[in-house]
């Protein structure tokens, strides 16, 4: 009998309790990622496969500069914001941690949180109604002189990419402070009561209690936000216009608009290989850079 078989017999319950979670992964995951590689290979019409092209559609892909913009523009937007998303809830999170009333950091917890839990419609009208021409910011800024005539916030392509990562920190970073919060709870009380007798300061405090301790929440927090940035799809799509479209358009959006509206199935196949192929390679370096094991 071999040692798989007698693991098998002496566990098999637990081995009952895997299995619909890998039936599962390999319905919804491995499954639609082999067809997708399959169909990156494939000559797609609108009843399907129409032969074997081999590297034709890769070709395509790699040479379109529609496809190369799209590309450039997901590194550009995912890379600012993973920064920001994983360094600004650090922030709110000392600072709710620091509130001795519950109530009021109930109330300051809920605050944070409640963008994380708004749609992107939401999302990008609470943006469009403070930044429009006629909105608070733009008022604001005219009635202070330090503008002559408002600006078209969502129609100017140099603040297209600020937006957008400007949008997902803020929707997410309640989120990711909730996960730092919860980090720095578990801190014990007495190192920073020995630091307060050591006459140490609140950045001393920061610096060698907070930060050292949240240490694997912010690899945690790191990984997520690098993983999720590459497939940003929704404010994208909610924010493209002909202005903005070559700056916003990312590999998901494009993925989107090749294959299900322009129905070249085989090419938005290959894009969603190298969407894949980058956030492996993006998210097997950021392990190695953070040490998360």
């Amino acid at each position: 009998m071999s040692i798989f078989s007698k693991q098998f017999r002496d566990h098999w319950q637990l081995y009952a309790f895997i299995f619909p979670i890998l039936l599962y992964f390999v319905i919804f995951v491995f499954y639609p990622l082999a067809q997708g590689i399959w169909m990156s290979f494939q000559k797609m019409g609108l009843l399907g496969p129409m032969g074997f092209i081999g590297q034709e559609n890769y070709r395509i892909v790699f040479t379109d500069p529609t496809v190369i913009q799209s590309t450039i523009s997901t590194i550009v937007i995912a890379a600012n914001i993973t920064i920001f998303g994983f360094a600004l809830p650090i922030l709110p999170a000392i600072a709710i941690h620091e509130i001795t009333r519950i109530t009021w950091k109930r109330l300051f917890q809920t605050i944070i949180y409640m963008p994380y839990l708004f749609s992107w419609v939401i999302i990008i009208g609470i943006w469009m109604n403070l930044l429009s021409p006629i909105g608070l910011v733009n008022s604001i800024l005219v009635s202070i002189g330090l503008l002559d005539i408002p600006i078209s916030f969502f129609s100017s392509p140099n603040f297209a990419r600020t937006l957008l990562v400007a949008q997902t920190v803020w929707k997410d970073l309640g989120f990711n402070a909730v996960i730092y919060l919860a980090a720095i709870v578990s801190i014990n009380p007495e190192l920073y009561e020995a630091a307060e007798i050591d006459g140490a300061s609140v950045f001393h405090k920061i610096r060698y209690i907070i930060l050292p301790h949240i240490y694997p929440a912010m690899q945690i927090v790191f990984l997520i936000t690098l993983v999720g940035s590459l497939r940003t799809f929704d404010s994208s799509y909610l924010m493209t216009n002909g202005l903005t479209a070559d700056k916003i358009t990312t590999l998901a959006m494009l993925i989107y608009e090749r294959g299900l509206l322009e129905f070249d199935l085989g090419v938005a196949s290959a894009a969603g290989v190298l969407l894949l192929a980058i956030s492996i390679l993006f998210a097997l370096t950021a392990s190695k850079i953070v040490g998360y094991k």
